[in-house]
């Protein structure tokens, strides 16, 4: 198991409001793995997001059925603070924002 294989994981874990996954978002900070633990910074849209909990409940439960066995360590952190520049082109797209 690597970085790439969980934040594959959390692609499958959508942004209810926005219907985009929080990979695409940008709202994954950091992506540590070794071999008892496995740690994520994330973040949210703002701090004061409506559905923060709802999503980091849903990634934690992702990342604990990709883990391996290892102990799950989510961090939700607020700087740098996120901004649709974060953002995949083609989260910008689904929002149908300028690319670039």
């Amino acid at each position: 198991m690597n970085p790439s294989d969980l934040a594959a994981a959390l692609g499958e874990v959508l942004d209810p409001e926005l219907g985009i996954d929080v990979v695409s978002l940008g709202l994954i900070y950091n992506i540590q793995v070794d071999e008892d633990v496995v740690a994520v910074e994330m973040t949210m849209t703002t701090p004061d997001c409506p559905m923060g909990s709802t999503i980091a409940g849903m990634a934690a439960s992702r990342l604990n059925r990709a883990a391996g066995g290892r102990q799950v360590k989510l961090d939700l952190v607020f700087e740098p603070e996120w901004n649709i520049r974060m953002a995949s082109p083609a989260a910008l797209r689904h929002l149908g924002l300028p690319v670039g």
